[in-house]
């Protein structure tokens, strides 16, 4: 490629845009803004104890706060999940709403304790019974005895009974509620930076209906949000972009869903709470009913959604549509690597080898014929300036040469095109995979982050030093030079741009992207010298890139 005046000139420019552009077009709303690092609740809860007193039920997975007056789960607390800083357990703190995990109440009715009658804890069994004896707004008791049990892959059960402790008269709640847990963005939790948020509720219908509502972020998303009427499911949930809170029971229930706008913390976030509601439940003088409910709070990994519910795992929402399942697939595939050879790292290269290697034969024929489309070019250049006036008549000779010669125009563009649907897949996998937060590789602290090695601050902002998007852009620049094209002078100083504007809305990439784009780049500059040497050693002479 010729590099003149002009060109470096444009290169400059792009470079300027780099360091200052993004950082500007930030601050005045001009691009999409990454979800801002806010004080997490991780931190929060850590300095802030639950009111007393208070029960914990753990194992190695998680841990459960409860509050017997209230009859809640207050705290989930995860172990092996750590905030931004490293320095606390992520919490998903049920007191967002006010409400709390596993809360039992009537909306239409408000219920005064009157004492608590039972409030045990077995560690070895991992249980909690708790009774309590309350009194309703017209004066009838009933005592509400919920039992936990702490189950294996972030599964809790819960047994709720009523007993009408009046033996004249019933007791009807007009609304009763059974709430599975509220859940915020991932960032409120964390204090992580979330490029690409994921906030959503999920329900499966009785009737088989699979629904898929975005919480939003304004007040009037509201209308977009709500079922009307609730209907009965199987199933109900809510997730951000890592984790997720799900509710099923021994019978189908009617959907409790509620939103809200909390204001706490740095900035307003919406919370999603979902549950089960009872219309008009009637408890006859002296009669005894039961409900029993499985809740899975933790984080999205697909073997443990499909143990809580064979369809659960579509609550990943890895990517847009059709995609997401292509998506699931190669995660199963990264996660199987994984289990072989220990780490992420390489099962990321090796992944990429593979998807590589699976499309060797579409990229090698897209090679070859834009290597046959750059030979003709002088003879295209010679029909173009012989038949300038007559447009129809050098389109007909044009298309006749390229039939003589066999060469499709369109043939270095659709086998390009059907890794696209691959490529999209595979970026949402590695973008959206939990099992790749805080996991280490080379220099790289944590694949689901950029990579940054040092800050240099400058004037008006610090600029991190991520050496695998740069890297990435190298391998591109070198991935480009190599490519067979014919361009004109504009085009080609267009596609030298190519790279550095990627760099420039790319530049915060988590690592786990930036290490496959990197190796996939490397592997299509060696596919493309192997291919170049094959020529060689036929005899025939290898395109020239552009510019070369």
């Amino acid at each position: 490629m010729k590099f003149d005046k002009e060109t470096f000139v444009f290169i400059a420019i792009c470079i300027v845009i780099l360091i200052v552009g993004k950082p500007i077009a930030r601050h005045f709303g001009l691009v999409p803004q990454v979800a801002e690092r806010d004080v997490s609740i991780a931190v929060w809860a850590a300095e802030n104890k639950p009111a007393e007193p208070y029960r914990v039920l753990k194992n190695d997975q998680m841990a459960l706060t409860f509050e017997p007056e209230k009859g809640k789960i207050d705290r989930i607390t995860f172990p092996n999940y750590l905030n931004s800083t490293r320095e606390y357990p992520i919490d998903l703190y049920q007191g967002l709403t006010g409400v709390g995990a596993f809360s039992v109440f009537d909306a239409a009715d408000s219920w005064e304790l009157v004492k608590i009658e039972a409030d045990r804890i077995d560690d070895e069994q991992k249980t909690y019974t708790l009774s309590r004896r309350l009194r309703t707004g017209s004066g009838s008791e009933f005592v509400l005895t919920q039992e936990w049990k702490l189950g294996e892959n972030y599964q809790t059960d819960c047994k709720v009974t009523f007993r009408n402790a009046d033996a004249g008269s019933p007791i009807v709640f007009r609304n009763l509620i059974v709430n599975g847990g509220d859940l915020a963005p991932w960032a409120m939790y964390s204090g992580d930076m979330v490029r690409i948020p994921s906030h959503r509720m999920d329900v499966l219908t009785t009737a088989g209906k699979y629904l898929d509502l975005k919480a939003g972020v304004k007040k009037e998303d509201e209308a977009g949000f709500f079922v009307v009427p609730p209907p009965q499911v199987e199933w109900a949930g809510a997730g951000n972009k890592y984790f997720a809170t799900l509710l099923t029971a021994d019978k189908p229930f009617t959907l409790y869903q509620n939103r809200f706008l909390y204001h706490g913390l740095k900035e307003k976030n919406v919370v999603i709470e979902v549950g089960a509601q009872y219309p008009n439940f009637m408890l006859g003088p002296g009669a005894e009913q039961s409900f029993d409910f499985r809740a899975y709070y933790g984080p999205k990994v697909i073997s443990f959604l499909k143990d809580f519910e064979p369809g659960a795992a579509r609550v990943m929402h890895l990517a847009w549509g059709p995609l997401d399942y292509l998506a699931r697939l190669l995660l199963w595939v990264l996660v199987a690597l994984h289990g072989l050879i220990g780490s992420y790292g390489v099962a990321i290269i090796l992944l990429t080898l593979m998807v590589r290697a699976l499309f060797y034969p579409v990229t090698a024929k897209a090679n070859a014929s834009m290597r046959k489309m750059q030979q003709l070019q002088p003879k295209i250049k010679a029909l173009r300036e012989q038949y300038k006036d007559n447009p129809q008549l050098q389109y007909t000779k044009m298309q006749e040469l390229q039939r003589a010669e066999g060469v499709n125009p369109l043939g270095g563009c659709l086998p390009i095109l059907l890794q696209i649907p691959v490529f999209f897949a595979l970026y949402a996998t590695l973008d959206g995979a939990v099992e790749l937060r805080q996991v280490s590789f080379l220099w790289a602290k944590d694949l689901a982050a950029a990579d940054t090695v040092l800050t240099i601050p400058l004037y008006f902002f610090n600029l991190p030093i991520n050496p695998l998007v740069l890297i990435m852009t190298g391998l591109m620049v070198v991935q480009q030079h190599m490519t067979p094209m014919s361009l004109d002078p504009m085009q080609k100083k267009m596609m030298l741009a190519m790279p550095i504007i990627m760099l420039l809305f790319l530049y915060d990439l988590p690592s786990g992207l930036t290490l496959y784009w990197s190796v996939s780049n490397f592997f299509s500059i060696i596919q493309m010298r192997l291919q170049r040497r094959h020529y060689n050693d036929q005899g025939a002479t290898p395109a020239k890139a552009s510019g070369k």
